[in-house]
């Protein structure tokens, strides 16, 4: 079915002979974010268990051949990590409002005291008046930060109007969906201080995620309501019209003729190719989408928990998925033995030629 706002995007026949592969045993508890280093096939994992795990999978034939190469030892609830340009360095964003560093060549680590309240996402980002590697953070307290790593202090802040509930950063544009259900844009070439562009979210009521694509020329976000939206930054970009649609959504099996909608906890962007966008829910299941083409290239059968991040591999050749409870149903439902895994989904040819 093709599809406008609100509508379901079509389905692409499986039938691939993609193949899934568990990481070792690591995080204790949810993951909350994961990112592959842009020059290595190396994964991060931010978890609530207070660490970020750095893996290895170079060799990703089986678990046994993908290592845990290091962990960043926080304490605190981790909410998003990055990795630097070059590989070098591995970042976290962590609850008690500061940011950790791990140097992957020497193991040294270092701490910024960031933010005063905790801090939600964390991005390396490009900013040509700069001669150095710039770390952006963004925040619940109202406001996104850059930081040059050889200051203990922020080169600068940016004010915005409400908390930080996602954020993303590639290419010129960041993207940073705060409380008020508004999307900031803002041109890190041009002028990183000052917001380009605000954007009501299409979604409602929350923004659950934000990605950019590998150009900056396109976002996408989740909302906890079971759809996700696809559009470009810059209304003169004709490539992709503004683009709703539902996801995440399964028959009811208590009520007839009724939907269950579940949260989609993350959307992902292939560095590969900016046409395909990858989703992850609560209902346990992720989907990669064709958002020019406007249908579903593949679907995946539902995993034990809900599916709570993912990230494209720099070639888009595999996708990183995360399981574990997501509190979507309350602490009634938390269960100390949730299945808690991440898993290495890698696909057989690539989704976009």
């Amino acid at each position: 079915m093709a599809f406008g706002k609100g509508k379901s995007l079509t389905s692409a026949a499986n039938g691939q002979k993609d193949r899934d592969v568990d990481f070792p045993k690591g995080p204790e508890d949810t993951v909350s974010a994961l990112r592959w280093s842009p020059v290595a096939n190396y994964l991060a994992a931010a978890s609530w268990d207070g660490k970020v795990y750095i893996y290895d999978a170079t060799n990703s034939t089986s678990s046994a051949t993908i290592k845990g190469v290091a962990a960043i030892t926080v304490g605190a609830p981790v909410l998003d990590c990055d990795f630097s340009k070059d590989g070098t360095i591995a970042i976290g964003a962590a609850a008690d409002r500061k940011i950790y560093l791990m140097d992957l060549n020497s193991s040294q680590t270092m701490t910024l005291e960031a933010h005063t309240s905790p801090v939600r996402s964390v991005r390396f980002v490009t900013i040509p008046a700069t001669n150095a590697p710039v770390i952006a953070s963004g925040s619940w307290d109202k406001t996104v930060r850059y930081w040059d790593m050889r200051q203990p202090q922020p080169i600068a802040a940016l004010q915005l109007p409400e908390r930080v509930y996602a954020m993303d950063a590639a290419g010129p544009l960041l993207a940073a969906g705060t409380a008020d259900n508004h999307l900031h844009l803002i041109d890190l070439h041009a002028n990183p201080l000052h917001i380009w562009k605000s954007v009501k979210s299409p979604l409602s009521p929350k923004i659950s995620s934000v990605s950019v694509s590998a150009d900056g020329s396109r976002w996408a976000i989740g909302g906890i309501e079971g759809r996700a939206a696809a559009q470009v930054a810059n209304e003169k970009d004709k490539s992709l019209s503004n683009l709703t649609f539902k996801c995440h959504r399964e028959a009811s099996t208590s009520a007839k003729n009724q939907t269950d909608v579940y949260a989609v906890n993350a959307v992902c962007y292939s560095p590969a190719h900016k046409d395909v966008l990858a989703t992850a829910g609560s209902d346990g299941t992720y989907s990669v989408w064709d958002v020019v083409a406007r249908h579903r290239l593949r679907s995946f059968p539902k995993v034990s928990g809900p599916v709570t991040a993912l990230s494209f591999s720099r070639d888009g050749m595999a996708l990183a998925y995360a399981v574990g409870y997501d509190w979507s149903k309350g602490y009634q439902h938390s269960k100390a033995d949730a299945e808690k895994k991440i898993v290495l989904h890698c696909f057989d040819e690539a989704l976009k030629k």
